[in-house]
């Protein structure tokens, strides 16, 4: 096998894990175009040390040439997220796996990659090659075109020099490929057999890439798009709908685009698009609240098209914090808009989460007080409540406007931070380490007890273990208790192992 990627979900039962991210998938969609035969192992962080490194022999040979490993969820449960740490049976699996072929490369991608560029853990890794930063369907290609000596390497920077014993290794960085080949709106990406997908599994998909906003603290790459700008075909899109429902019966789907409601059209087009189907979907995405008020009939047309869950990003209710991050809307009318749609329009039928961040510009702890209680008084579904995360890598190319100029939102980063103790941020109001505590001990003992136990996301995963929409109602919700679902994540990575004969 030319390429292997290594893709796992988050290791966390109480989020119903294991689910499949869709980054590594594309990468093999795109390599396996271009010649390379490409074996996906997902579920990384649910295999033991011995099993991954089983599963990795029986596809590395003297033909292999990579390695990829997404990070975007790899990290060490047991770190808070924002100090995250490469997992040590990942560590292992790969240096024994280096140490039996050592030609092969390592390349390491996703939204994890600070995995590499920032953490110790990577000094561990024995034989570590590279880290591509951004969307990495081109550049992938690129590099197993040269290292195959069909072509020039890409342009790259040092990502970082470690020290392993006696060895001193450097890292490649690649920002992007030489040539740009890749379109979304042409994009007809599709699971293969040796995929291992389950029956009635929920499936990520993506219809759009990038955002057509650009809020202050968001540091995701293609911010501020056009509003047309890299939306797929929507004739493809059924097409890919229609091979994962003949193939494995899929109708489960989270929408991974970053803002799906982001246009009226782009609505209208996926409204007429699933009625044609000859059979049914439920989905989840991410839906900007303020464009499902000022286009009324998109969150009916979203219902009608298999619309089960909606993640909405709030994030405040302060009228000076919603201006100053770009979402004015929330402070002003988020507070009527809100419970209408859950209870009028939506009749609860959609399950909704609300996203919240504690430490934005201006927020009071009397504010935040104030938005809990109003969770709460309005029987919403489910709300996700952390405080603000900044990095003080200021110069990265995708950092965002808080911090590139935190000086001018009222921040002081620490670079000094160290650890868990030391704080990342502070204004003349407060620090993230205190803003986290009022989150912990006032905040979240008011909205906790009256929220539902599954977010939007999670949802979706229930509905890959057959548990039945009912059983989502808030006052169900006891019913599904965790040794249940522990037995549902075993039964299913029982036969996802047994798919692709790991022992």
């Amino acid at each position: 096998m030319n390429v292997i990627l290594l893709n796992s979900g988050p290791q966390d039962l109480g989020k119903i894990s294991p689910y499949r991210t869709l980054g590594a998938y594309k990468i093999a969609h795109y390599t396996r175009a271009a010649g390379y035969d490409t074996q996906v192992i997902d579920h990384a962080m649910f295999l033991s040390e011995e099993q991954l490194r089983n599963c990795l022999l029986k596809f590395v040979n003297n033909e292999t040439l990579v390695i990829g490993i997404s990070t975007t969820f790899m990290r060490d449960p047991a770190r808070p997220f924002d100090e995250p740490s490469l997992p040590a049976h990942i560590i292992q699996a790969l240096n024994y796996i280096s140490d039996q072929f050592p030609n092969v490369k390592l390349i390491f991608g996703g939204y994890g990659t600070f995995l590499v560029t920032n953490t110790r853990s990577i000094d561990f890794v024995k034989n570590p090659y590279a880290v591509i930063m951004e969307y990495g369907e081109d550049t992938f290609v690129e590099i197993l075109d040269h290292l195959r000596g069909k072509g020039p390497e890409p342009k790259w920077t040092i990502a970082k020099v470690t020290q392993s014993g006696p060895y001193k290794k450097m890292i490649r960085q690649f920002a992007g490929p030489l040539t740009v080949k890749f379109n979304i709106e042409t994009d007809a990406f599709r699971f293969t057999a040796g995929d291992a997908i389950m029956p009635n599994e929920t499936l990520p998909i993506e219809i759009s890439r990038g955002c057509i906003f650009k809020c202050k603290f968001c540091n995701h790459l293609l911010l501020g798009r056009g509003k047309l700008d890299y939306l797929r075909d929507f004739e493809l899109v059924k097409e890919e709908l229609m091979h994962n429902y003949k193939n494995w019966g899929t109708t489960n789907y989270y929408i991974i685009c970053d803002t799906f409601n982001d246009t009226e059209y782009k609505m209208q087009a996926w409204h007429k698009m699933i009625m044609s189907l000859p059979f049914k979907i439920r989905f989840t995405a991410y839906l900007r609240a303020d464009l499902l008020d000022r286009f009324p009939d998109t969150p009916y047309m979203l219902k009608e098209s298999g619309l089960t869950s909606a993640y909405h990003g709030i994030e405040s209710l302060g009228e000076q914090a919603s201006n100053t991050i770009g979402k004015g809307w929330s402070g002003k009318s988020a507070k009527d808009y809100i419970p209408r749609l859950y209870h009028d329009i939506w009749n609860k039928e959609v399950y909704q989460t609300i996203s919240l961040i504690t430490g934005l510009p201006g927020d009071t702890r009397e504010i935040l007080l104030d938005t809990a209680h109003w969770f709460r008084d309005n029987d919403l579904y489910n709300v996700v409540w952390h405080t603000l995360g900044l990095s003080t890598n200021q110069t990265s190319k995708n950092a965002s406007e808080f911090e590139r100029d935190s000086a001018k939102y009222g921040y002081e980063l620490n670079n000094n931070a160290q650890s868990d103790t030391d704080w990342k941020w502070q204004t003349s109001y407060w620090n993230n380490k205190q803003a986290g505590k009022y989150l912990r001990e006032t905040l979240l003992p008011i909205v906790e007890p009256v929220s539902a136990k599954y977010s939007s996301w999670g949802i979706l995963q229930l509905l890959q273990y057959n548990i039945p929409v009912d059983s989502f109602k808030k006052e169900k919700l006891e019913s599904i208790i965790p040794l249940h679902l522990r037995n549902h994540v075993t039964a299913w990575m029982k036969k996802y192992k047994h798919a692709v004969k790991i022992s």
